[in-house]
């Protein structure tokens, strides 16, 4: 049902492995830009946006998926951590799963359950190893899905946070 859709920003829920110091390709002073993506639909080259929200206090993650089916994923969270992970698509009833490891330690895991069939949005829920809430959006249009009177923003618990 959801296969290949790259539900990258959807982390298992299941414990992650200890993160050590990590590098992030193509890691620029700004968050990842939809416009490093190549989106070569059905490609490993595939890319797409990833963006959650962690916690309730105004932490997020802003990044990219890559691959097709199964890939990489990479980006930062808003306190500056670098992380990277992996995710894979086509679990039971459709889901798809990924994990994330960040340069301070913390891991996060989520699953992505359902989809918004206008906008192709992969919607996920997880925890991360401080046990906060995560809710994420991955796709070839999350901005258009996050647009609310003309501004994309994650609906995050400590209030909407602009994005671009």
């Amino acid at each position: 049902m959801f296969r290949g859709l790259l539900p990258a920003a959807i982390f298992l829920l299941a414990p992650a492995a200890a993160a050590q110091t990590l590098e992030v390709p193509g890691r620029t002073d700004s968050p990842p830009s939809p416009s490093r993506c190549e989106n070569a639909i059905g490609s490993e080259d595939s890319c797409v946006r990833v963006l959650a929200c962690v916690g309730n206090d105004g932490v997020y993650f802003d990044g990219e998926a890559i691959g097709w089916d199964t890939g990489t994923l990479r980006g930062f969270m808003s306190d500056g951590h670098d992380c990277i992970g992996t995710w894979s698509s086509g679990g039971l009833g459709g889901t798809g799963f990924a994990q994330l490891a960040c340069d301070d330690g913390t891991t996060a895991d989520v699953i992505y359950y359902s989809q918004d069939p206008d906008t192709g949005t992969v919607i996920g829920r997880g925890q991360d190893s401080a046990g906060r809430f995560i809710k994420a959006w991955s796709g070839l249009n999350v901005l258009a899905y996050l647009t609310q009177d003309s501004t994309p923003e994650l609906p995050c618990t400590a209030g909407a946070i602009p994005i671009s």
